[in-house]
């Protein structure tokens, strides 16, 4: 069937549904874990040693670094193969390494922990799109590492298949997951990675555990590849740092969001504010743009209580200026929340 309409899902939509915004991550942590273990030693001291923070101290008084901008900092410096200070790379001591694991274990953790109790509006959004009999002309691309759209999606499973555009060892073995069925696909590209998907470096796969964020447990347990039984790892990417092209599985996602956006009518963004350093997201839209020939219609909605003048005028001015025929870009005074209760209010 196809795709007429493409749904946006940055870190708004996520915050609608309980989960905490970027700037508070690494303080909803530290609060909620006040009885140290390694992990959280561990992180404190490289607080410390980067940013001058002291996590002993009231929290509420501490501007944190975001998790998306210390992430960037450690993939970057793991590419240029170039370590810190008291911080190496190397085998016997691989200490950059370990502080990005812990930190992804980090926002597993928060994020399994605040989104135990519902998912009321990711929810309320698909059954409407399945009432309006729409939900299989409809691609989501999310920003988000959560996997709130998934289960929304996945909780409907007798009437349509999630189809992330990619392949799953779990579509060859006996499992709760199964090969999505072309007349039933309803797509759902997460161009970052995803909580419940592990990666196999060694026999290049990768594994899905439905309706499970299964980075946050192996943080106590490594999970083990079912093949060669090495040490499976998650699939976690900043925005501001590009290893697309370094992962196959993250390729082929990206390609198939490609295409859904260039034969899609219309484009609705949902709690994304459009930043400047998401220069990888732009790319791929400008690309889309220009290849199609037309700009689509594109609709924003990422009003909420409490938000700024100047932000709602920012970001409108980010919006406007991007897309080559202005006339089809409409920022609208709506929520996430009433998005997904009554459709678009232009």
């Amino acid at each position: 069937m196809a795709i007429e309409e493409v749904i946006f899902l940055g870190a708004g939509a996520s915050a609608a549904d309980g989960a905490p915004v970027q700037s508070k991550l690494f303080q909803s942590y530290f609060q909620n874990n006040p009885h140290k273990d390694a992990i959280s030693d561990n992180l404190s001291q490289f607080l410390k040693d980067f940013f001058g923070i002291d996590t002993t101290k009231s929290l509420k008084t501490i501007e944190f670094p975001t998790f998306e901008e210390i992430l960037g900092l450690l993939e970057l410096s793991l590419a240029r193969s170039e370590s810190f200070r008291n911080y190496p790379m190397i085998p016997q001591d691989p200490k950059i390494q370990n502080v990005r694991e812990q930190i992804i274990f980090l926002i597993a953790k928060i994020l399994k922990e605040k989104l135990q109790f519902g998912r009321q509006h990711h929810d309320r959004l698909i059954s409407r799109f399945r009432q309006e009999r729409r939900l299989k002309k409809i691609a989501f691309i999310s920003l988000n590492y959560d996997i709130l759209i998934d289960n929304a999606i996945t909780d409907i499973h007798r009437y349509v298949d999630l189809d992330y555009g990619t392949q799953f060892t779990n579509f060859e073995k006996k499992s709760d997951w199964h090969k999505p069925r072309e007349d039933r696909s309803v797509f759902l590209y997460k161009l970052h990675g995803s909580l419940n998907w592990l990666y196999c470096p060694t026999c290049i796969s990768l594994t899905i555990t439905p309706k499970e964020k299964s980075v946050s447990t192996i943080a106590d347990k490594p999970k083990l590849c079912d093949s060669c039984k090495t040490a499976m790892i998650p699939i976690i990417i900043p925005p501001t740092f590009f290893k697309v092209m370094s992962n196959h599985f993250l390729q082929q996602i990206w390609r198939q969001a490609e295409i859904s956006l260039i034969n899609c009518k219309r484009i609705v963004f949902c709690g994304y504010s459009f930043p400047d350093a998401d220069i990888h997201i732009k790319y791929l839209l400008k690309r889309v743009e220009v290849n199609r020939g037309v700009t689509p219609e594109v609709f924003i909605v990422n009003d909420y209580s409490g938000k700024k003048k100047n932000e709602k005028d920012q970001e409108k001015s980010r919006y406007k200026r991007f897309f080559k025929n202005k006339d089809k870009v409409h920022y609208l005074k709506q929520s996430f929340e009433d998005f997904c209760e009554n459709g678009l209010k232009p």
